[in-house]
């Protein structure tokens, strides 16, 4: 009589051909521009529904419970070169390692339908915008003019925003600001459909103090479809964090997409606080850029020469950024963090992981927003 194949064998053979099978789909932008558009939106609005009825970042708890059974793991397994002959334990650790291969594959199908596909559709979700038609040539006069464009737009917000009788900038708080960003970039998605869904609530993560040791602001889980934010970033930057781990929700992966939707629901806001946001975290990726292309294009001297002519942020706009950081500072010094002896562990391994990011993203790393930028201006500024 022929033996039937095990439950457990057929479930990992299943899983194993679909993640092999869309992995290669992947490989193809029809199809990822097709499941992105039609397909990505209704997960993501479900699971994103789902995942609000905690207060906490569900997929937080399970990256802590994935690192200990992975190490447990590894334990388990070391311990069978003793106990090999314990018949009970070797059986123990065989269930245990095959749920581990059946859990990882499922997360890895997850994963593939969360991130890997969206991350692999057309530009912004328009199939005319190949990634050729924003890094073109553009001039250092034309960056300059964007550089600039920027710097007025900021200076002119500074005196916009609410402040109290000594000058003091007022921060809005968060439910504010996501309500003001919802309204601004769901007006948005006449062109980038995909903003076009449900917007869940962006959750402190547990770990703030150790992406604040790593220099990380937010970070939006794939497997549960929630967005979290350390809770120790500036209320100024906040707006734009907000803005740019809500677009990762809705299927734009890249860094440069999410920092451009960020860029343009920000200053889209009725709200000048929340523009203001908006301007100071893009002038820094235009102004870097600009500088960078003038020390390409001339001697350090010259270009030095050329950047001290260009308008400058005024008094105002620097006040505000160094009053915003001490606020920040003076939060994270309240909260005790027992394992703050670990922060230069954690920041150059940061260091590490941002070099790699960089080079896996293959310019659609964070400060390549400004390829968008000058494409998406091209015709109005210059």
């Amino acid at each position: 009589m022929k033996k039937r194949p095990m439950p457990y064998w057929v479930s990992v053979i299943i899983i194993f051909i679909l993640v092999v099978l869309l992995n290669a789909l992947a490989c193809i932008r029809v199809f990822c521009d097709f499941y992105a558009d039609k397909v990505y939106g209704g997960i993501s609005d479900f699971i994103g529904k789902t995942m609000d009825i905690f207060p906490f970042a569900v997929g937080e708890i399970i990256m802590y419970f994935y690192a200990i059974f992975v190490i447990l793991s590894v334990v388990l397994a070391f311990m069978l070169l003793f106990f090999r002959k314990k018949e009970k334990y070797k059986i123990f650790v065989i269930k245990y390692l095959k749920s581990m291969l059946l859990f990882f594959l499922c997360t890895l199908l997850i994963y593939t339908l969360n991130w890997i596909i969206p991350y692999k559709s057309s530009i912004l979700g328009d199939k005319k915008l190949g990634r050729d038609s924003y890094v073109r040539a553009y001039s250092i006069e034309e960056l300059q003019t964007l550089r600039n464009y920027i710097v007025e737009m900021l200076n002119q917000t500074s005196y916009e925003v609410e402040r109290d009788n000594e000058g003091h900038l007022i921060y809005r708080d968060y439910k504010t600001v996501n309500t003001e960003l919802e309204t601004s970039m769901k007006e948005l998605s006449n062109k980038y459909t995909r903003l076009n869904g449900y917007y869940p609530k962006l959750k402190a993560a547990m770990c703030s103090s150790a992406l604040e040791w790593m220099n990380i602001g937010g970070y939006t889980y794939p497997y549960t479809m929630e967005a979290t934010y350390n809770s120790y970033v500036t209320k100024l930057y906040y707006p734009s964090l907000y803005a740019h781990e809500i677009s990762h929700h809705h299927g734009y992966y890249r860094e440069n997409e999410a920092n451009f939707l960020s860029y343009l629901g920000c200053i889209n806001s009725e709200d000048a606080f929340v523009r203001y946001s908006g301007y100071i975290d893009a002038f820094y990726y235009v102004d870097d850029a600009y500088f960078e292309a003038l020390s390409k294009a001339f001697d350090d001297k010259k270009a030095w020469e050329i950047y001290k002519k260009q308008p400058k942020l005024s008094e105002r706009v620097y006040t505000d950024e160094v009053e915003a950081s001490r606020e920040a500072s003076e939060r994270y010094e309240e909260d005790s963090h027992p394992m703050e002896k670990l922060d230069n562990t954690a920041k150059k391994a940061a260091e590490k992981g941002w070099d790699i990011q960089e080079e896996v993203t293959e310019g659609n790393y964070y400060d390549d927003v400004v390829g968008l930028m000058l494409y998406y201006y091209a015709g109005t500024l210059y």
